[in-house]
């Protein structure tokens, strides 16, 4: 295995030539969808604004259950999200009756929530916080006997191989373990529906005075610093390989459809949907290549499926024309390539749940590693025949992978993953989470940030403005913001994309997740995603890793990570760490010149890590 030290020497040198990459089977077939359970007859879930009568109808897949979650993460299965979180950790503790021992009223005191084979008895939520202090009980209200709950589920963890470690200390921390509780999972009553109508008027008035506040300040500073610019105009960078005039004509249209950029360069995009366990659907987006042929073997390209990071979506990876990342993967690399989506993205809904009701955004961090991802693995890996995967996560998509594949999580999936591709791995925080307004978001309580930003979508104006506000003001604004939240910047970017970029960003997240980031106790304040103080995140089972991050990132730190891989995590495999200090936060495919800092190097990453079998094909 190679050592993180060998390979850290080895790739993070700026910009240094690419190695060549091995060939490539550019004759891959037309990827057809395999036989699913159709849903053209549920309505429901194709969102109204995409249903035009010019519009075609997207092929839509649901996708079965995923089968990659350990005992302990099944063992809270069977419960609504608000509740998933302090199921798992009794299981993890080993108490399934509560997790304390001692008087079992008020508990669920039957296994229904650890194993779906057995009845439940009663239907009683719970309301232990994740990983909350379990209170001192007398030793003999522990159950113990042969067969009792209690053996049951050690037999459960056993067949999982979960390390005793796990069993009492999973890696995922909470955001904290006294402020944040969620709503009860039974439906609202008359009057706390009118209770939750004044507080969302509240907030949002409330959250528009904040946002309005940055945005205006925001503005502030990036006319000050764009004045001399305007005042004494330099001309772009140009490159050999840039068709500015003809792209400023074909390519000058504005979409919130990703399906449209992908015709500008000769490709289709097909839509599917994807069902998480606990409910959820999720846009996927699947790239296709007409010109590819197919191939002997009859099967499609190495499956890529790439996610996105906070506030973004798939759309992200569409919008640089014909460089765009899923775009040049699917045409000169000849790979099968699939775009994830996180549960809300496209006005996605649920099962049971509408996009008004609190349950529905009941969800952080945890959830997108415990069900969203594994369901997008499995929705990949069954649509293509692959056993496994190549992954490429950005800042979140892959922050949530690490938790995922961590120890007391979905570490079996690590074996469904031919390689992670982490860019700007989103564990350890940067520097920008030391001012404002990180700095004033992570003393806010629970009970405050609801008060502020409500317990649906986190600061629903940047919704309403993505639906009706003109594309070149939403993408000026967006673009704004973050800038003077993000430190980012356009120097690496060609200047046209900008307004396409910007329209897939932000996108909608719960106000529940923003407060896990933000709030007190939360990554910002803890300053990592997993529990720094354990000995160990992952174990063999860990994929083959590859790590690009970038010199001018300021809001995640790669080092600590780098460290922590070398000094302890000894079964994870580092296939390359490629530094680009003139990279920013999201160039890595929105730099002009991402294909040559790092797109063949992707090409390289995966081509030596797929499995050998596939590689004759």
């Amino acid at each position: 295995m190679s050592t993180l030290s060998s390979t850290l020497s080895l790739a993070t040198t700026l910009l240094s030539p690419s190695p060549e990459p091995l060939p490539v089977d550019h004759h891959s077939p037309l990827l057809k969808p395999k036989s699913g359970a159709p849903l053209f007859d549920d309505p429901s879930l194709i969102p109204a604004k995409y249903r035009g009568k010019h519009s075609p109808s997207p092929h839509l897949v649901r996708s079965p259950p995923s089968t990659l979650l350990d005992a302990p993460t099944r063992a809270a299965m069977n419960m609504p999200n608000a509740h998933t979180a302090s199921g798992q950790a009794r299981a993890m503790r080993g108490y399934p009756n509560g997790g304390t021992g001692g008087d079992m009223s008020g508990s669920r005191g039957d296994m229904s929530e650890f194993d779906p084979l057995i009845p439940a008895h009663s239907s009683r939520p719970e309301s232990t916080p994740l990983l909350s202090p379990s209170p001192k009980r007398a030793a003999t209200s522990r159950p113990s006997s042969a067969g009792s709950n209690g053996s049951i589920l050690r037999r459960i963890i056993d067949r999982a191989s979960t390390p005793s470690q796990q069993s009492t200390r999973p890696t995922f921390p909470p955001p904290s373990l006294s402020t944040y509780s969620p709503l009860p999972f039974a439906p609202l009553s008359l009057r706390a529906k009118l209770g939750l109508l004044f507080s969302q008027t509240v907030s949002v008035l409330l959250s528009t005075v904040f946002l309005a506040g940055v945005v205006g300040w925001a503005l502030t500073i990036e006319i000050k610093q764009k004045l001399p610019q305007w005042i004494w105009p330099t001309k772009g960078r140009t490159f050999p390989w840039d068709d500015d005039r003809y792209w400023r004509k074909e390519g000058k249209k504005v979409s919130k459809d990703p399906r449209d950029y992908a015709r500008q360069v000769g490709m289709e995009i097909e839509e599917q949907v994807v069902e998480t366990e606990d409910g959820y659907y999720l846009k996927m987006h699947k790239v296709i290549d007409p010109t590819h042929k197919p191939s002997p073997s009859g099967k499609p390209g190495f499956p890529v499926l790439i996610l996105h990071g906070l506030f973004q979506s798939s759309g992200s990876f569409v919008t640089s024309e014909e460089r765009s990342l899923a775009f040049w993967l699917a045409r000169q690399g000849g790979y099968s390539v699939y775009l994830g989506n996180n549960r809300g993205v496209f006005d996605m809904g649920h099962r049971s749940f509408k996009r008004n009701d609190p349950r529905f955004w009941d969800w952080t961090i945890r959830e997108l590693a415990m069900y969203d991802l594994p369901a997008l693995v499995e929705h990949v890996c069954r649509e293509t025949g692959y056993d496994k995967i190549a992954f490429i996560g950005h800042s979140q998509g892959n922050g949530l992978a690490f938790i995922s594949l961590s120890l007391g999580m979905c570490p079996n999936l690590g074996k469904k993953l031919s390689v992670f591709i982490a860019l700007a791995p989103a564990v350890y925080a940067g520097p920008l989470t030391t001012g404002f307004p990180f700095t004033a978001l992570n003393r806010l309580e629970w009970s405050t940030w609801k008060r502020l930003f409500g317990v649906l979508d986190f600061i629903p104006l940047m919704r309403w403005s993505y639906d009706y506000a003109p594309a070149k003001l939403f993408a000026m604004l967006g673009y704004t913001m973050f800038a003077f939240l993000f430190s980012w910047t356009d120097t690496n970017w060609l200047a046209r994309r900008k307004t396409k970029m910007f329209r897939f960003t932000p996108t909608p997240v719960s106000s529940a997740s923003i407060f896990w980031w933000c709030g007190k106790g939360g990554f910002a304040d803890r300053k990592c995603t997993l529990d720094d103080t354990l000995d160990r995140w992952f174990d063999e089972r860990f994929p083959p890793l590859s790590i690009y991050y970038g010199g001018r990132d300021y809001l995640v730190l790669t080092e600590p990570l780098l460290e922590r891989l070398e000094k302890k995590e000894r079964g994870v495999e580092v296939v390359k760490v490629t530094k680009l200090d003139l990279s920013e936060h999201c160039d890595f495919y929105w730099a002009a010149e991402a294909v040559e800092w790092a797109y063949e190097s992707f090409v390289d990453d995966i081509e030596r890590t797929r499995p050998r079998e596939l590689n004759k094909g």
